[in-house]
């Protein structure tokens, strides 16, 4: 069943229709983050009741005043039977001592085991604080050596925000976290295992790049892209809830139309949120995406035929980092278009307007992040219409930002991670994404972590918790 305000159906390209209450994207700070849970490790030591000892009163024997008793013997100074009781009290309270000692002993000894062998860790389990689904903390052991990172985000008719984190599993199944501001939990699904229930069988391959977008006017659309064997592009599609397998369907490209990427070619997929009004209805943006030719040029394709536009640029590097974002100009429906590619090391922005017809060659970003099969892609996003963010990931593992504030860019700057409980310590990150609910995740040491930060302090950013990616059966 579909949601309200949603048009369902079962096409490749949008049906125009109103959808006034589905925009705008951005969403006010005051919406619920991911929910927070609290772990505490109840360590348990091994007791027992202690039994109390209890004496008897001995009363002195009265003297007989008949026949006189025989003198008593005694034991250093004292009567024999007085040192007979006081060996048997002696006696119980050793065997007491040695169980005690014995029953805390085994106590420790389990505890200490226990500790080591479920004490959260950054190469194994998530830390105890600030987790955002309590059902779901065993984020780690399933995710691909190498695995790349993309993340969309919409709000939905009734104001929920939902945030999407696509990645490639352990078993390089193609794989989703999602998680939504109503029921404020994640849950992770394969889109590969259900797919494959219907028949299709995405089989990504190793490391494979990964680009998502999320749209809503006029209709709900994610749509992801990855390479497939001999670097072909491939498209999937679902208008409808993604936890639901009948949803997911093959779009056109990747089947009908098919588009060969470079070797090392990273991936970059955009469809700019567009306003209410008549112009966005009739006139929406198009869907393109950026991908790297075999002979290093930068290629652009729209999603009505999926041909490579005539324009090119390059070529760069084989590998070099490729990047999308849109932003708001002079009005609500006059989208401008941003791209950007490694240009002899330098990370240059071309412009074009609504229907990319025009490319215009913008401002030089800064240094470009090191090209090559095996580095991370940026991530390169919108935030509130009109604002920019593109994060890199350097050769050290740390994180660069740089930002466009409507009128300049800013210099190549690290991030201030605040400290926080449950965030990582001097992460190392092997890939990045973010979306324009101002969220970044990031893989660190086998992990996906989650930061927030805010528009008016773009590089300070709160932790926010790990992302599940233990798909549950």
């Amino acid at each position: 069943m579909s949601k309200p305000g949603w048009a369902p159906g079962y096409s490749d390209l949008p049906e125009p229709i109103d959808q006034h209450q589905n925009y705008p994207e951005v969403v006010a700070h005051d919406l619920p983050y991911p929910a927070t849970t609290f772990y505490e490790q109840d360590k348990h030591l091994a007791h027992s009741d202690h039994a109390t000892a209890q004496g008897y009163p001995f009363t002195p024997a009265s003297q007989p005043t008949t026949v006189p008793s025989e003198p008593e013997g005694r034991v250093l100074g004292l009567r024999r039977r007085t040192c007979i009781w006081l060996a048997a009290i002696c006696g119980v309270l050793v065997v007491i001592g040695i169980g005690l000692g014995v029953g805390l002993g085994l106590g420790l000894r389990s505890s200490g085991s226990s500790d080591q062998e479920g004490a959260p860790t950054a190469a194994s389990t998530p830390s105890p604080s600030l987790v955002p689904d309590a059902g779901t903390t065993n984020s780690t052991n399933n995710l691909f050596e190498g695995s790349s990172l993309a993340a969309t985000n919409y709000t939905d008719p009734d104001g929920y925000v939902h945030l999407y984190v696509f990645f490639q599993a352990a078993n390089k199944e193609l794989t989703v976290s999602k998680w939504d501001s109503q029921n404020e939990t994640w849950a992770t699904l394969s889109i590969s295992k259900m797919l494959s229930s219907t028949g299709v069988n995405l089989e990504p391959i190793p490391a494979s790049p990964i680009a998502a977008y999320t749209y809503l006017n006029p209709t709900f659309q994610t749509r992801v892209y990855f390479l497939t064997a001999g670097n072909s592009i491939r498209e999937i599609i679902t208008s409808e809830d993604p936890s639901l397998t009948s949803n997911w369907r093959q779009g056109i490209l990747g089947s009908s139309k098919l588009i060969t990427a470079g070797q090392g070619s990273k991936l970059a997929a955009l469809r700019p949120q567009c306003g209410t009004g008549e112009d966005c209805q009739f006139y929406y943006p198009s869907m393109a995406m950026a991908y790297q030719g075999d002979d290093g040029v930068i290629a652009l394709s729209r999603a009505d035929d999926w041909k490579p536009m005539d324009i090119q640029f390059g070529p760069a590097e084989p590998g070099a980092v490729i990047g999308l974002a849109s932003v708001m100009r002079d009005n609500i429906t006059d989208v401008g278009w941003s791209l950007f590619f490694d240009e002899d090391g330098t990370l240059q922005e071309f412009n074009s307007e609504l229907l990319l017809s025009q490319w215009t060659r913008g401002k030089s970003t800064g240094f470009a992040p090191e090209a090559g099969s095996g580095s991370p892609n940026i991530a390169s996003f919108s935030y509130d219409l009109v604002n920019i963010m593109i994060v890199d990931v350097d050769p050290d593992g740390d994180l660069e930002v740089r930002t466009w504030d409507t009128q300049s860019w800013s210099d190549l700057q690290p991030p201030n991670l605040v400290p926080s409980d449950g965030a990582p310590e001097s992460p190392k990150f092997s890939a990045v994404a973010g979306n324009s609910q101002r969220r970044v995740f990031g893989i660190a040491d086998g992990v996906i972590h989650q930061w927030e930060f805010f528009s008016l302090s773009p590089l300070q950013w709160s932790y926010r918790g790990m992302v599940p990616t233990e798909v549950k059966t």
